[in-house]
């Protein structure tokens, strides 16, 4: 039994090149769909889109993990334990991506780009590995644990990276609308 055959309309194939903006025409002229950039336009992305601060997100989840830490303690009656689950959930986050943003900071920009990519996977297992041990250690470094504080800082802190990146958006509307 032969598989059936596809077919496309001419109207079909007239929809199709409509919606890829004379993409097909390029083709057909022997022309490349892609082309490098110049220097200058290069230089409008980066000063639209600036890159987010590694140091900044880890300012934000810190001070998230602190004031989490606060309402543990207003919450738990005082409970010094249940404070320091908090922030030593809160911990287990910060202090790798500190680690991490410490490394990519020292990372000179690479003129290769197989050696950029090296420096950031080695700093990022490295963070994973800290984290994964400070995880770990978490019965031993803390006396008498609190699993629903030390879970709690440890989530918000790590879903702080998406309200960073929103911060930095907004910022950027905010300053664009201020210059004009």
């Amino acid at each position: 039994m032969k598989p059936p055959a596809l077919s496309v309309t001419l109207g079909g194939a007239r929809k199709i090149e409509e919606a890829l903006g004379g993409f097909v025409d390029d083709l057909e002229a022997g022309e490349a769909p892609i082309r490098q950039w110049s220097r200058d336009e290069v230089e409008a992305l980066r000063l639209k889109r600036p890159a987010v601060s590694l140091w900044r997100v880890v300012a934000i989840q810190a001070l998230a993990g602190m004031l989490l830490a606060l309402v543990f303690w207003v919450l738990g009656g005082h409970r010094s334990n249940v404070v320091w689950s908090a922030l030593y959930g809160a911990a287990c986050v910060v202090v790798p991506g500190a680690l991490f943003a410490h490394g990519m900071s020292r990372q000179v920009s690479a003129i290769n780009a197989g050696a950029a990519v090296f420096g950031f996977m080695l700093w990022e297992f490295l963070k994973i590995g800290v984290a994964v041990i400070m995880l770990v250690a978490a019965v031993k470094v803390v006396p008498h644990l609190s699993w629903p504080a030390f879970l709690a800082a440890l989530i918000v802190c790590i879903k702080l990276n998406w309200l960073a990146l929103f911060m930095q958006g907004r910022v950027k509307k905010n300053v664009a609308s201020d210059n004009r």
